[in-house]
């Protein structure tokens, strides 16, 4: 052993030995110099006729087997090598990395990462690793520098001796790590565990607290399965892509922790864990025609979104959006504070980020979520806050999407849901709830029809509607909110409008309500004595036309309608042969009459009244014969 041991002094004389003490040292001189280095270590094997200790990770043949305990590990692995826990003190000595080969780390394995040091699996070509943990032996990766000390995995302080960690890039497929504890890894440079290569499992990971950077980062836009993994420190512990996020189950953070989530695409249905995750970029969900894309939110879920930041929905491909609070959801009196649980374990929250400089976040923080051609949202109890940032909704639909909203809270919006086109299905619209939403809706005639009328608005919120058609039967709910009308509407199509007691719509300078014009329409407002239907102007000073009954008005009737500042001939026109029944109707500071009608028309009345300077009631036409 003299002998041996003057040789291995007289090689490193030689050869210049060196402790890898940084990562770039360690890169080049393990790429360039392993296999000068291998060739000592078994020159001075072979004097002793046995496996030495000190046995680099290159020598020797592909695929061969080999179970020795090194004194450390370094180079490149092209064998399969196990290690099991009769090995101690097995040190990692600048790059280790398993290309074309395998490593197997039994159950109770301790391996002592030397400063700088990094185990890289699959970078150029196929590598394994495959760590055989248990509960009682876990597999456990720490820094040599701070063995002594380094106790339980969540361990460690800023400024200690700390490794790289462990890489699993692309062709790293089939790895597999089971309880496994890594700690005294990662920092401003890179994580203590990255995973870039599809097909990797995991379960019972525990990671030690990473100082200037996060302590995983999920890098690939396929498929993974992490089962259990505990992340100590604050901060965002854990960065990946929205895909990756699908294959983690059983996130465990410590108390105001958070993911950070990279911008990306899902292609495939994924559900993300309970926890709270922060919103870097564009989240696109969306598929092919024969493999849709899904993004499933469980209770417990935060989402906060950076400026810019946004859910895409349906794009390119079908792609929906469901998130289910489970909570007992009870909307109260406009401005009371929402039920506590709305905000606790159960609740699903979509928000804007706090700023960088801290202070409360303004509406209009954070994009929204946009609804596409192929897109699909469905929302129970989930609370969106902060949104409409370019003054569009928090939640924006357009084309042939789909919208389900019930017991939603909506609240520092700039605007809520906007819904552009015609063709946009809402499929439910119930006890939601706008709190501090200056626009609660945007949205077409016809999808006004489509709201409940259980929805619930402060004192500050209106609804707007855009200018259309009406070509199906149509209920317009009471809202409890005005409602701006944008446009001029026109019933038309065979079809009927109903309005119900109590709304009031407020109409923009020169807009009109139009009935039956080119075919056969109806129009029924019902209001009463105390609930009356008012139409009136969006600003005091301004006009609008008024309700105009064109030649194939039929089956219409006003009772206990309330209108001011209208501009045409008369708050409500009967032309050509339009037929209709008008009950307390009352028109106040109208330019014309409050009604008026033609020759062949058909107007039954009762108690038409005028108001507030407007010249006549009703006003008959002259030379009809």
């Amino acid at each position: 052993m003299a002998r041996r041991a003057s040789l291995f002094v007289l090689a490193c004389t030689l050869a210049g030995c060196y402790l890898f003490s940084d990562e770039p040292k360690a890169r080049k001189q393990a790429d360039s110099g392993a296999e000068k280095h291998a060739g000592e270590e078994a020159a001075l094997a072979g004097d002793e006729g046995e496996g030495a200790p000190g046995l680099p990770a290159d020598s020797g043949q592909d695929g061969e087997l080999v179970g020795d305990c090194p004194d450390f590990l370094t180079g490149t692995e092209t064998r399969t090598r196990t290690i099991t826990s009769a090995c101690e003190g097995v040190r990692v000595r600048g790059q280790y990395r398993i290309d074309g080969g395998e490593l197997i780390l039994a159950a109770g394995v301790t391996l002592h990462f030397e400063a700088g040091a990094v185990l890289e699996v699959g970078r150029s070509r196929p590598g394994r690793l495959e760590v055989q943990g248990s509960a009682e032996q876990p597999v456990r990766m720490v820094a040599a520098a701070s063995e002594e000390s380094e106790g339980e995995a969540g361990e460690g302080e800023a400024g200690e001796v700390r490794w790289q960690g462990l890489r699993l890039f692309a062709q790293a497929g089939g790895s597999s790590l089971s309880h496994l504890e890594i700690a005294g890894a990662g920092g401003p440079e890179g994580p203590a565990l990255e995973i870039t290569g599809e097909g990797v499992s995991a379960e019972e990971l525990r990671i030690a607290a990473v100082v200037g950077g996060p302590a995983v980062e999920l890098a690939l836009s396929g498929e993974l399965d992490i089962v259990d993994l505990t992340l100590a420190g604050g901060g965002t512990p854990l960065r990946s892509t929205p895909a990756a996020l699908g294959g983690l189950r059983g996130l465990h953070l410590d108390e105001g922790a958070a993911v950070a989530v990279r911008a990306g695409e899902i292609r495939r249905t994924v559900e993300w864990s309970p926890g709270r995750y922060e919103v870097e970029g564009v989240v696109r969900v969306e598929g092919d025609l024969d493999r849709p894309a899904g993004l499933s939110l469980s209770p417990g879920t935060v989402l906060e979104f950076s400026p810019g930041a946004r859910v895409v929905l349906g794009g390119l491909g079908p792609g929906s959006l469901s998130a289910r609070a489970d909570l007992d959801f009870e909307a109260g009196p406009p401005g009371v504070e929402a039920p506590e649980g709305l905000r606790e374990g159960g609740a699903v929250i979509l928000r804007g980020a706090v700023p960088d400089g801290g202070g409360p976040v303004p509406a209009g923080a954070w994009a929204g979520i946009h609804v596409r051609d192929h897109g699909a949202l469905t929302l129970e109890g989930v609370e969106l806050a902060h949104g409409g940032e370019r003054d569009e909704g928090v939640i924006l639909a357009e084309g042939d999407a789909h919208v389900r909203l019930e017991g939603c809270e909506l609240h520092d919006d700039l605007v809520g849901v906007e819904l552009r086109g015609a063709s946009v299905s809402v499929e439910a619209f119930a006890a939601n709830r706008f709190v501090d939403v200056p626009v609660a809706l945007r949205l077409a005639p016809e999808q006004l029809g489509t709201l409940a009328a259980d929805n619930i608005y402060d004192e500050h919120t209106q609804i707007e509607l855009s200018r259309g058609r009406i070509e199906h039967d149509t209920k317009w709910a009471r809202q409890d909110a005005p409602i701006f009308v944008r446009g001029d509407v026109f019933v038309d199509k065979g079809a009927g409008l109903t309005v119900a007691p109590g709304t009031r719509l407020r109409f923009a300078a020169g807009v009109v309500l139009g009935v039956g014009y080119y075919e056969r329409g109806a129009l029924a407002m019902r209001g009463t004595i105390d609930a009356p239907i008012i139409l009136e102007p969006a600003e005091a000073g301004q006009r609008w036309v008024g309700v105009v009954l064109g030649d194939h008005t039929r089956d219409t009737h006003l009772e206990h309608v309330h209108l001011r500042g209208t501009s045409g001939a008369a708050g409500v026109e009967a032309r050509d042969a339009a037929e209709a029944t008008l009950v307390k109707v009352d028109c106040a500071s109208c330019a014309g009459a409050s009604v008026r009608w033609a020759c062949a028309s058909k107007v039954g009345n009762i108690g038409v009244s005028a108001s507030e300077g407007t010249p006549t009631a009703m006003l008959a036409p002259t030379g009809c014969k």
